[in-house]
């Protein structure tokens, strides 16, 4: 009996050749065989079962047996697939470690991609929590966060900060204590908004109403993250601050200043605040790092306006978020440091 279409395709998919896949099966049904019993009933050429032989050993599937003639047996799938999946881990490590010392750095051209993988579309928020710096924001359902509290765990002890929009505070009862957290109460909750430093979004539609694949899309376009930022800007507006769990004081960290602005404004009359941030001045396009006191901040949403005022050595800039046009700074790294 020969392995199905569906068998044959998926393990040439996977780079195995015909003659392998037709070793491997005949040695799962018949058992351990030699090579004339493996020509005679997978139909393979006798003169090139040795060789088949030599690949699926290398490949972890295939063992021999000590004797005269020499047998083979095949390892279990569970066995030589759990092996397949520790080299492809190993392979993917190989492939990240050599990829971050030759990226060019700051030369990416803005992209899309696109799934209708649910499982494919998580594992995109996980790498673009992973690789986060400042802070993420994420506009979720309560459930959709279960499913990603451990890697929002270790993105709080990194320092990085969380604004969350949801329907409640429960489900992140866990991660409580372990960073910069702000849950807000929000109630247009159908789609999975995330964003990421500022560079990057992802989009998981209808999400709310719980479909087996929902259309997902990551993008770091930036027209796609000025539309987000602007619905996010909208949810600040319409949301309730449910939780402030602030135990990094030193280090809070944001990348965008409605959400600075707004810690600003309820921390500054009773506390001293510095700030230091790496912004663009708007006059002559170069990137700065910036540090000073935070003097004050203005805030009109309707109006598109958010931004402090950052003394430094007896002079005051105005520092602005993503797209500022009204300040002399535009930043999407501020850190803020609460005395």
């Amino acid at each position: 009996m020969e392995p199905s279409d569906k068998i044959m395709n998926a393990m040439t998919g996977l780079g195995f050749t015909k003659y392998e896949v037709l070793t491997y099966w005949t040695l799962l049904v018949n058992g351990p065989s030699t090579a004339r019993k493996i020509s005679e009933e997978s139909g393979i050429p006798y003169n090139r079962v040795y060789d088949t032989v030599t690949s699926l050993k290398a490949r972890g599937f295939v063992t021999e047996v000590e004797g005269s003639p020499r047998v083979y047996a095949a390892f279990s799938p569970s066995i030589a697939f759990m092996r397949l999946k520790s080299d492809i881990d190993d392979l993917r490590k190989l492939f990240e470690e050599e990829l971050s010392k030759s990226k060019r750095k700051g030369q990416e051209k803005p992209a899309i991609w696109r799934t209708t993988d649910i499982n494919e579309a998580i594992e995109m928020v996980r790498e673009s929590i992973e690789s986060s710096e400042y802070e993420i924001i994420l506009v979720a359902p309560e459930k959709f966060l279960e499913e990603i509290k451990g890697d929002l765990e270790n993105a709080l002890k990194r320092g990085v900060t969380l604004s969350i929009y949801t329907g409640g505070e429960a489900s992140l009862n866990g991660i409580r204590g372990k960073g910069n957290l702000f849950i807000r109460r929000f109630h247009r909750l159908n789609h999975f908004i995330g964003m990421f430093d500022g560079k990057e979004v992802i989009d998981i539609q209808n999400i709310g109403l719980r479909p087996r694949n929902p259309p997902s899309f990551k993008a770091t376009y930036p027209e796609i993250i000025f539309a987000q930022y602007a619905f996010v800007r909208e949810a600040f507006q319409e949301s309730e601050l449910l939780i402030e769990d602030v135990n990094k004081k030193h280090d809070v960290r944001f990348f965008t200043t409605f959400h600075a602005v707004d810690l600003i404004r309820r921390y500054l009359p009773r506390q001293k605040i510095y700030a230091e941030i790496v912004g663009r001045n708007l006059s002559t396009g170069e990137t700065e790092t910036l540090a000073g006191q935070v003097v004050g901040y203005s805030v009109v949403l309707e109006e598109g306006i958010d931004n402090f005022d950052l003394k430094i050595d007896g002079s005051v800039v105005k520092v602005g978020g993503m797209f500022a046009v009204l300040e002399e700074y535009e930043s999407t790294k501020i850190r803020l440091i609460l005395e």
